[in-house]
């Protein structure tokens, strides 16, 4: 099957230098190729903020690990943890164009406290995710991120497009799921 990788923004270029992914090649995957249970997780058209919460039964948390911010353009490399339990849940890189978000959500995404899903959620900006590509990395790429897991060789992760409107993209976001194939559920 002949499939044509996305073109990955320029602005990206300086966090996948800084990130484990600057020397490890994205191997691009038909959306039909993702796994069960990281196909529920990342071949849809809603943020994955959400989609985590469901999955892991838990709130989820950010942790900013690097970030820069160029005019209008602020770049993150970042954790996502279920919050209860503290595991990372995804790790992400993202390209956020603050000019494209109302002036009110600006500081907030700026503060780097909570996942960019939260707050556009509960902006009630209309918005939805346009996957332009699915990929696998080596799973030893992130181990310091996520443990290692008997679970598979492979991460899987996908290149999103977070759009407002027609075609305002507030958000370009290089998304990498751990090999955990259940939920930490808590009982709380």
């Amino acid at each position: 099957m002949d499939l044509t990788p996305p073109t990955l923004p320029a602005e990206l270029a300086p966090l996948l230098a800084v990130s484990p992914l600057g020397e490890t090649p994205l191997a691009w995957i038909p959306a039909a190729d993702v796994l069960a249970p990281y196909q529920h997780l990342l071949v849809h058209d809603h943020d994955m903020t959400s989609e985590l919460a469901g999955f892991h039964g838990d709130k989820i948390t950010l942790e900013v690990l690097h970030s820069r911010q160029s005019g209008d353009t602020y770049l993150r490399e970042v954790v996502l943890h279920a919050a209860t339990t503290g595991s990372p849940v995804e790790y992400g890189l993202i390209e956020i164009q603050l000019a494209a978000f109302p002036a009110d959500l600006r500081p907030l995404i700026l503060a780097g406290q909570t996942p960019l899903g939260s707050i556009l959620n509960a902006s009630g900006l209309a918005y939805r995710s346009h996957p332009k590509g699915f990929f696998t990395v080596p799973a030893h790429t992130l181990d310091h991120i996520f443990s290692p897991s008997p679970g598979g060789a492979v991460l899987f992760g996908r290149y999103n497009h977070l759009v407002y409107g027609e075609s305002t993209c507030l958000a370009r976001i290089l998304e990498i799921l751990p090999t955990a194939t259940t939920p930490e559920r808590t009982n709380s």
